[in-house]
């Protein structure tokens, strides 16, 4: 992903003496002048060098005595870490643990506890040993593999500092920013059990699955527990102290095995301003080459639209409503809790009109332009999530649904989400009900 460079102001050299740590803090280029350094078990030589993100921090281990020349930008900076307030080694001699052990790693903690760091490691670690991982990023409203609303599979083939510059292999489409939602939960649990069964295929071995940072009430436990138990899980890795017993408790006496490390004690801590900026830089990447498409509403499979998932009217209800009413009615859907009409666009319709077409039903007017942005993933013909949309026009008139994808292959079904952008890329719009 590329996301905004800011230009680096201050220039130092660094020496190192062999098994030091630092803490450098993005934005920042580091480059190795002598010797050899390690981040997350990756191993960076001289003449080599990284860009560190202004929304990351990390800690830097000398492997041998090393120069470094660090350039910073503005908020960036370099630390020499307190006594026990870096982890790295603890985390490293727990992920050579679980790879070695191998099979399914779920990896849990709350927001900012390092989980797509460690699952980074774990994947590098793996890599050392010669085996060959699958990481499942299954944080739907922060993930690094996939835009939001999808969860992302990549197998790893080499080693990498940052998730969010790799790109997801396979895909599955959830449609919600959070799994605190039932059917949002529901469809989480069975996109993860998909693609473990997918990396299986594969022969891949370990399948890391990163949780989102959801943790702490009953429902978040609870469904933490029912993630693990339904992946058949033999690993579980805990990131802080505060949930180690939580875990253990659950799952004693069983053939899952849980590992509880310590959180690092300085993070670069992003807030609502950081996570939104970048989920921005997300989408755009996934859609920036997004062309529009129109399909036959009649030929596809279409899923997650109100309007078109409910008991279709027939032109007689059509024409009759439209009487009644006096105004144009483009559809009608029907369910055994709520009715959907849909009217064009310019068309208001009073306290009067609904009362009359209610008649003690719930009635949802919808109008085709309240589809414009959803977040949508497009399918083959066995529904099989292919690439990413959005929803651009529903046309009743002509019976075409227009997206925005990259994905130009066939086209078998189109699944909507709850989630919409605007034209900044901004997700702040989110439904719980029909809106189309």
């Amino acid at each position: 992903m590329n996301l905004p460079i800011q230009p680096l102001s201050l220039q130092t050299r660094t020496e190192l003496e062999k098994n030091s740590l630092i803490r450098v803090i993005g934005p920042a280029k580091l480059s190795v002048l002598e010797g050899v350094v390690r981040i997350l078990g990756l191993n960076i030589s001289r003449g080599e060098s990284i860009v560190i993100s202004r929304y990351r921090s990390y800690c830097v281990r000398a492997v041998t005595d090393s120069i470094l020349n660090i350039s910073l930008g503005e908020g960036g900076s370099i630390e020499k870490p307190k006594l026990g307030e870096e982890v790295i080694d603890e985390w490293e001699s727990t992920a050579k643990t679980v790879a070695e052990k191998g099979g399914i790693a779920v990896i849990v903690g709350a927001v900012e506890s390092g989980k797509t760091s460690f699952s980074t490691l774990l994947s590098n670690i793996a890599l050392d040993l010669g085996l060959k991982p699958c990481i499942i990023d299954a944080d739907i409203g922060q993930g690094d593999l996939a835009p939001p609303t999808f969860i992302g599979m990549k197998c790893m083939d080499r080693k990498v500092l940052w998730l969010r510059e790799e790109r997801c292999s396979s895909m599955r489409f959830v449609g919600y920013l959070s799994p605190s939602n039932p059917l949002a939960m529901a469809r989480v649990i069975t996109s993860v059990i998909d693609l473990v069964s997918e990396a299986k295929d594969l022969n891949r071995d370990p399948i890391i699955v990163n949780t989102d940072g959801w943790l702490g009430d009953v429902f978040s436990i609870e469904y933490k527990y029912t993630l693990i138990k339904s992946l058949k899980s033999n690993t579980v890795v805990v990131l802080g102290q505060e949930f180690c017993s939580v875990f253990q408790s659950a799952f004693r006496n069983t053939s899952i095995e849980v590992y509880c490390v310590p959180r690092p004690k300085v993070v670069k801590e992003r807030d609502r301003e950081d996570r939104r900026d970048l989920r921005k830089y997300n989408y755009q990447s996934w859609f920036n080459n997004a062309k529009r498409i129109c399909l036959d509403m009649n030929s596809i499979a279409v899923i997650g639209l109100c309007l078109l998932n409910g008991v279709p009217s027939n032109s007689d209800e059509l024409l009759e409503l439209k009487k009644m009413l006096g105004i144009e009615v483009l559809h009608i859907a029907r369910y055994t809790d709520v009715d959907i009409i849909a009217v064009p666009d310019e068309i208001l319709v009073s306290r009067e009109v609904l009362e009359r077409i209610s008649s003690g039903r719930r009635v949802f007017i919808v109008k085709p332009s309240s589809a414009k942005g959803l977040i949508a993933a497009v399918t083959d013909k066995n529904l099989r999530e292919r690439g990413v949309a959005i929803v651009d026009d529903i046309n009743f008139i002509e019976k075409k649904i227009c997206v925005l994808t990259d994905y130009m292959g066939e086209i078998g079904g189109v699944i909507v989400g709850k989630v919409k952008i605007d034209e900044q890329w901004d997700d702040s719009i989110r439904f719980s009900k029909c809106i189309a």
